[in-house]
């Protein structure tokens, strides 16, 4: 009987914890999400301000098409989605043609 209670109490402590980590996972990818839209605007004003002073926006660009490139390979891991791939791919040709570039210009 006793035995039959600790394991009763084990598993409500299992589901609670559950919840509590499922909710610090939810705010976690929540907060990157967010912090990814400020990157992202960062990335556009940095952009504009290079291209009305005749600068180079590889770099920008570059670090751009890596986090896509980043994302589709995550989610083509995850789910093996024909779009995910394709997706994938053309970032990555982006990202070769914005270092190529960048490297071209820089060295």
């Amino acid at each position: 009987m006793e035995e039959t209670r600790k394991e009763e109490i084990l598993a409500r402590s299992k589901r609670e914890n559950r919840n509590g980590d499922e909710r610090e996972r939810t705010i976690r990818i929540q907060g990157e999400s967010f912090s990814l839209i400020f990157i992202l605007l960062m990335g556009i004003v940095l952009i504009a301000w290079k291209r009305a002073h005749g600068l180079p926006d590889e770099d920008v660009l570059a670090m751009f098409w890596m986090s896509c490139l980043a994302s589709r390979v995550y989610r083509l891991s995850q789910r093996r989605d024909k779009s995910d791939g394709i997706t994938a791919v053309i970032s990555l040709a982006f990202l070769v043609y914005n270092l190529v570039k960048f490297f071209q210009i820089t060295g």
